[in-house]
């Protein structure tokens, strides 16, 4: 059987289509956990704590994996993320899986395991950083 010939002009157009997609896609994540740090900045100074945060190579692009979107948002509430304990830190990922803005938070617990709380923006600005918000981003 004879393999079918691609145009190449249908290939560079779906390869770049493709391309422009994926960029899309993780500039949004990116977007979306930049907007959420500025929240858990702006909220944590109204009970007069300072948080710091930090998207490591959030610039690049990327594919959801494992439901989530790889960027990573860095919380400290005790100085910069850069010199800030690894263990004090605070990791926020955007879940890619659902219809709805669900983030990820993972930190260390006293006992030494994982702790992770998921949740709408809203309930995750509240949760990292104790401040009580007026409302609920819930969907009720």
């Amino acid at each position: 059987m004879a393999q079918q010939k691609t145009n190449p002009k249908l290939e560079q157009a779906l390869t770049r289509g493709d391309l422009a997609m994926r960029q899309a896609n993780s500039a949004r994540a990116t977007a979306l956990l930049r907007a959420l740090g500025k929240m858990i900045v702006e909220s944590s100074a109204t009970i007069g704590v300072e948080a710091f945060t930090s998207i490591p190579d959030g610039d690049r692009i990327y594919d959801p994996a494992g439901g989530l979107w790889p960027q990573k948002l860095l919380v400290s509430l005790d100085g910069p993320v850069e010199d800030a304990d690894p263990d004090e830190l605070r990791t926020v990922w955007l879940l890619a899986d659902t219809p709805n803005t669900v983030f990820r938070v993972e930190w260390h617990r006293a006992d030494g395991k994982i702790g992770r709380q998921e949740g709408r923006p809203l309930a995750t600005v509240g949760f990292i950083t104790d401040v009580e918000i007026p409302w609920s981003d819930d969907e009720d």
